[in-house]
């Protein structure tokens, strides 16, 4: 059927066929875009450890001195390769460990000594599942009784 041949109908259904083609196809590109962006793009973003909870937390006053102090990472953490250390202001280490927490590949623990009233500051230094180093400290404080 040439194009002089073709009444309006068969113009218009032949433009609506195309276009659902199209769209068809956009979409499925579309989704197809999105999971491989999901599956490859973001891992490596997301996959660093960084510090996402802690007990103590981050300038925390707490009435008792911890006996332990976890820190929660945003991916899985190696263990045998990381440290976390408990100091005073002036630098003195009172304590280290890397204590992993069974079935949380995320956290990690160490014993804490006992603390006097003061300003603390935890250091840590973890190598991500994914090979990256990262590290941190941050302050708590244990307050007078």
């Amino acid at each position: 059927m040439t194009n002089d041949a073709m009444t309006n109908a068969d113009r218009t259904s032949l433009a609506r066929a195309r276009r659902q083609a199209g769209f068809s196809f956009s979409t499925a590109a579309g989704a197809c875009a999105i999971v491989i962006a999901a599956a490859f793009g973001t891992n490596s973003a997301l996959a660093h450890s960084f510090l996402v909870d802690a007990t103590p937390s981050s300038k925390e006053h707490v009435a008792a001195p911890p006996k332990t102090i976890k820190l929660r990472f945003g991916g899985g953490v190696e263990p045998p390769y990381s440290k976390i250390t408990v100091e005073t202001p002036d630098g003195k280490v009172l304590a280290q460990g890397n204590s992993a927490v069974p079935d949380k590949p995320r956290e990690l623990s160490a014993n804490a000594p006992e603390l006097a009233p003061g300003k603390y500051i935890v250091r840590y230094r973890v190598l991500s599942t994914d090979g990256h180093i990262v590290e941190g400290n941050y302050e708590f404080t244990v307050d007078a009784k």
